[in-house]
């Protein structure tokens, strides 16, 4: 009501009244917020509100984790070869120590479901430590060649590039002959513990015979 002119306002108070004159200005002037009326069916219950709720419009997104995967990382170097060895040598000596224990365990052990675990286990210890010896062998006979053939082409020859077939029968017949010339450093150890155990056995008997 504020751009109607005094005139006509006095004019309007005179006419409707004060209260009534009040009560028109006054609603005018006040504008009430619509009220939400929530239901219920019983007037003893709680009145209920609605689950729907508007979501805020700068809510933070949280931000999805990135599993890192470190064989394929940059983060965690490089594979370093001597070093690897250098580092982790000693697990050899720990599993020759295992398989020794083990093979003690088996001999010890009267139960025989037990017994044929446990030869199980030995067996596998033996399979891995074989695959680690072929695999060692095939390395350090692959640098051998290759640096034959760098050695060649330094005199001005042509280099000789060995077939996987070809280096795979060479490595077969490398191991060969060492389990061959194992198996007979074995049997002369196992001769000379047994001249040994014998040449013992010899002088305790002369000993009692003495006394």
């Amino acid at each position: 009501m504020s751009h109607v002119p005094l005139s006509e306002l006095k004019a309007m108070q005179e006419r409707l009244g004060l209260k009534e004159f009040n009560k028109l200005r006054n609603g005018f002037s006040s504008t009430k917020a619509p009220t939400t009326s929530f239901k219920r069916e019983n007037k003893n219950r709680p009145s209920e509100l609605s689950a729907r709720r508007p979501v805020p419009r700068n809510t933070p997104v949280a931000k999805t984790k990135i599993n890192r995967d470190p064989r394929f990382d940059d983060l965690s170097g490089e594979y370093n070869e001597k070093i690897f060895k250098s580092s982790y040598g000693f697990l050899s000596d720990v599993k020759l120590k295992e398989k020794q224990k083990l093979k003690k365990v088996i001999t010890k052990t009267k139960s025989k479901d037990k017994k044929v675990h446990l030869k199980q286990l030995y067996n596998r210890m033996e399979q891995q430590e074989a695959a680690e010896k072929k695999k060692a062998k095939a390395e350090a006979m692959e640098k051998e060649w290759k640096k034959k053939e760098l050695e060649r082409v330094k005199e001005g020859k042509r280099p000789f590039f060995m077939k996987k077939s070809q280096k795979k029968a060479l490595i077969a017949e490398e191991l060969r002959k060492e389990a061959e010339q194992s198996g007979a450093l074995h049997k002369t150890l196992a001769k000379k513990q047994k001249k040994l155990a014998a040449n013992e056995k010899k002088k305790k008997a002369w000993s009692t015979k003495d006394v």
